[in-house]
């Protein structure tokens, strides 16, 4: 073979290397020019013999076709395992945050166990300070018998109670998860005398140093635990007011109990600041307070809109005129309450009768669907007329749960608007409007009915399609239910379909009267020529 010398700057090429083309930077041509010739097909001394140019050109658009192909592939590849990496990425971040939580409340579990211990080593060699004197000694001491009785018990239960908190411990128990302080003394209405207050003082001090030292024994309860702290029949005053005041400050206590009589300095004043500096309060109650007034009213109302946490409230039997109202009203005139249960049995609403007309703020209130979720008005003098109110109320409401209005003077007519309020059956449309979230008890012998007291039915549907099964079930006896389905909402039939299906074996397993959903579909089928909401 012969070689031809390169007049163009580049290496030699020997003749019928058609195939393999390589080629070497000697000068200006270099590599971009090599490539261009390789690509346009252009080979200095080709034999004439070799493939036609068109050929070459296509031989190589064919191997260069197949080479972008595969790197094609090779970014598809690139580009999902880079998806993946973001993947793990994301999931190495979520578990490291994860792992940082847990380990942040791993630590301040720890920490808080530890704050507990050093608690109890700190009161190992504690021991209780103040006198206990006898009924005895004090009558010696020139108490009356009154007046001894309520040192002595006084005393016994603040002993008592400063020794189970020194000693880490709750002095009450009502089971595992609620634990709390009960500091009520049985049987005693007396007003005392500053002598009385004086002895006592001692006993109040060991208590409020107890429990300034106790925190840490609840920064450990269970989440769910219930710690609550009683107050009956206590008298306090000013000085053991205050003090008292600042041991319960920013404690943990999630509810507050106030029964049959209280005597502190400041009266709701000071129960007001007490709520104020417990930012964890979420239940308060009162049980048989007498001598509640108006001013009382005012500060306890501005003390529960204000309160953050606060969703239960509880007051029983405190009033017995129109206070009652005024109690009420002044809870509800504002949108912004936040509570989710209210109980007020026997305090003499009379609703509509004593001329404030509170049933129609509260019918009002229910209506704008707040957060209320149980609502208890057992043994208010409350009639039909205030029943229809609140029946009206339940129409458009879709919060409350339950409500109480037993004990009161709601006759057949109040009993009969709150029955329709749950389930109207003039239509399947009137039962498919109606209440579906709230149950009422109303006593043994006004039947609310049309609602399932089995905790697992508090679902709006269930208790609706339920509901509209009930209705298809009893007319199925008398074949009458084609004829009602002439102004039927078509969006309906999936509801009326879902409840023949489920309900007939969900109520039968229940012991209601109910029929066989074949029953209620034969009829259907049967008569589906009358049925005019097919027409």
């Amino acid at each position: 073979m012969k070689k031809r010398k390169a007049n163009d700057g580049r290496a030699t090429v020997l003749d019928g290397a058609h195939d393999d083309v390589h080629t070497v930077n000697t000068n200006d041509g270099g590599f971009l020019s090599s490539w261009f010739g390789y690509f346009s097909g252009r080979r200095d001394g080709a034999s004439s013999s070799g493939p036609s140019r068109d050929e070459n050109n296509k031989s190589q658009l064919d191997r260069m076709e197949v080479i972008m192909m595969r790197v094609e592939e090779k970014l598809a590849t690139v580009s999902s395992l880079e998806s993946r990496c973001e993947q793990l990425e994301r999931k190495c971040s979520s578990l490291e945050n994860m792992l940082e939580s847990t380990s942040q409340s791993t630590k301040e579990h720890i920490a808080k166990t530890l704050k507990y211990h050093e608690m109890l080593i700190r009161n190992q060699n504690w021991e209780y300070s103040a006198p206990v004197y006898t009924t005895d000694e004090l009558a010696d001491a020139d108490y009356d018998e009154d007046e001894a009785e309520y040192i002595y018990e006084t005393s016994q239960m603040l002993k008592r109670s400063t020794e189970a908190l020194r000693g880490g411990n709750f002095p009450d128990h009502i089971h595992t998860r609620v634990k709390g302080i009960s500091l009520y003394i049985v049987d005693t209405y007396s007003s005392f005398g500053e002598d009385t207050n004086k002895e006592l003082s001692p006993h109040w001090r060991e208590f409020a140093a107890a429990l300034k030292d106790f925190k840490p024994a609840l920064e450990v309860l269970p989440d769910d635990c219930e710690t609550f702290v009683t107050f009956g029949n206590i008298q306090l005053p000013e000085d053991m007011s205050r003090l008292i005041n600042e041991a319960f400050f920013n404690m943990p206590f999630k509810k507050f109990c106030f029964e049959d009589s209280y005597h502190f300095h400041g009266g709701m004043s000071t129960i007001a600041k007490m709520m104020d500096n417990n930012t964890c309060l979420q239940k308060l109650e009162f049980d048989s307070i007498q001598d509640l007034d108006r001013n009382d009213i005012a500060t306890l109302c501005s003390a529960i809109h204000r309160h953050t946490s606060l969703v239960d409230v509880s007051i029983a039997d405190c009033f017995s005129n129109n206070l009652g109202n005024e109690m009420l009203r002044s809870l509800l005139r504002t949108d912004k309450l936040k509570l989710e249960k209210l109980s007020m049995p026997g305090n003499a609403l009379l609703g509509i009768r004593t001329g404030i007309n509170v049933c129609t703020q509260l019918a009002d209130f229910l209506s704008a669907n707040p957060r209320l979720k149980e609502l208890d008005l057992q043994n208010n003098g409350l009639d039909d007329r205030d029943a229809v109110l609140i029946a009206n109320a339940l129409r458009s409401n879709t919060t409350l749960t339950h409500l109480n209005i037993d004990e009161n003077c709601v006759g057949e007519a109040g009993a009969e608007a709150l029955r329709r309020a749950l389930c109207d059956e003039t239509s399947l449309n009137s039962v498919a409007d109606s209440n579906h979230s709230c149950s009422i008890d109303a006593g043994n012998e006004l039947s609310m009915g049309y609602h399932s007291h089995d905790e697992n039915m508090n679902d709006g549907e269930i208790n609706r399609a339920e509901k509209i099964y009930r209705l298809l079930s009893s007319r199925n006896e008398t074949s009458s239910n084609v004829q009602h389905f002439g102004n039927i909402d078509v969006k309906l039939l999936p509801n009326v379909l879902e409840a023949v299906q489920k309900y007939s074996i969900s109520l039968n397993y229940r012991g209601s009267h109910t029929v066989e959903a074949s029953s209620i579909v034969y009829e259907v089928m049967r008569k589906w020529d009358k049925a005019r909401i097919f027409r």
